[in-house]
């Protein structure tokens, strides 16, 4: 495990070492650089210049108090692995909104997503692609995207706006695949990650995705020892005691130790749920995929969808995956069809399998 040093507590030390000890033999460890997250100036040009990780960065060895988490189902990104971090000002606390709403942040707070591929042809290496980076201001969450260059020894924030492609190919489970993979135009970061709570014009605010109570209820692996993550936000300071005991809380959709609807509720979540919600993008739409709604004519069951897809008279056709309208468009790659409608370019053929033996399973009493 790698040390980490608290210099204030060894002036004392240092000092009487200086007394006792020769030049020549004192070894002071120096400190390493603390997290810069000034609010005037974010964001900045590197990701290096907010001295989030140790060392080389493309190790995402993060520094003093960036904490690594993860949620238990993760949003499907044409198969990019992800690496996410947070960080709080010191002495500031996030706070509870709900199980499955996302934790008020404070001011100053940052979220980090690296995202990365491995096995990466022709040398079968790991390759960074792009690091997202979520600063909670004072008027709100601000998101910026930086670019990791061919060397993975920098990124640089992207400016265009426009969001950048990169082709990659790569192996997945014994499988070659490839996609021209694109990071996000900062129009397409709102469109997944804005609400507007109040319905009303201009009342829309970016808020995180994936930080709520019900998908960190989980452990976590701090460098060889496992701890619930709250437990751990907790233990640092990150939360208080207004966290309840009892979280009603996702599933990894992959563990199959859980019940197939557990699974499927959660994958809905992480990938759905974020857009088909009250005050969400596809607010417009009757359907709510949040893991808490347990009404299952409004989560998709047996409901008429309001854009007619020939075949397809339910958006989830109990007993019947294959005339769901869902299934149609989890999919699809068509640009006017496919959902998620931005964040991936290619099928999520593990994921549209576990709906489909979900659907499949239900009672076929869709009239």
């Amino acid at each position: 495990m790698k040390k980490r040093y608290y210099y204030s507590t060894y002036i004392l030390l240092i000092s009487f070492l200086l007394q006792s000890c020769g030049e020549d033999d004192l070894y002071i460890p120096i400190a390493p650089p603390a997290v810069v997250v000034n609010l005037a100036e974010v964001p900045y040009p590197k990701l290096s210049d907010y001295h989030f990780f140790n060392g080389d960065i493309k190790n995402q060895n993060p520094s003093l108090n960036v904490i690594p988490y993860e949620p238990a189902s993760s949003l499907f990104a044409d198969y990019a692995h992800k690496k996410r971090f947070v960080w709080l000002p010191s002495g500031t606390k996030a706070t509870y909104n709900g199980d499955d709403n996302v934790f008020e942040f404070p001011i100053g707070s940052a979220l980090i997503k690296t995202f990365y591929y491995e096995n990466v042809q022709p040398s079968n290496t790991t390759k960074i692609i792009e690091t997202r980076v979520l600063i909670r201001k004072s008027d709100g969450w601000k998101a910026y995207g930086y670019i990791w260059n061919n060397d993975q020894t920098e990124a640089t924030l992207e400016t265009t706006g426009n969001g950048v492609f990169v082709p990659i190919t790569w192996i997945e489970n014994g499988v070659t695949k490839s996609v021209n993979y694109k990071t996000p135009a900062q129009t397409e970061c709102l469109t997944c990650h804005k609400i507007n709570p109040s319905h009303s014009a201009g009342g829309e605010i970016t808020i995180p995705i994936g930080v709520k109570p019900q998908n960190l209820n989980t452990s976590y692996n701090y460098s060889g020892t496992s701890q619930n993550q709250i437990e751990k936000w907790k233990s640092i300071g990150y939360l208080g005691n207004d966290v309840p005991a009892t979280i009603n809380s996702v599933v990894n959709w992959q563990d199959i130790s859980q019940s197939l609807e557990l699974r499927a509720r959660s994958y809905i979540d992480i990938n759905c749920a974020h857009c088909h919600r009250e005050g969400g993008h596809c607010d417009y739409t009757p359907q709510r995929f949040n893991f808490s709604n347990t009404n299952l004519l409004s989560f998709g069951v047996c409901l008429t969808p309001i854009f007619n897809i020939p075949n397809n008279p339910f958006v989830i056709n109990g007993g019947n995956a294959n005339q769901s309208e869902m299934i149609y468009r989890i999919s699809s790659t068509a640009g006017a069809e496919m959902m998620p409608i931005i964040g991936r370019t290619i099928v999520h053929e593990e994921g549209v399998q576990l709906m489909k033996d979900w659907i499949n399973s239900l009672p076929a009493n869709c009239r």
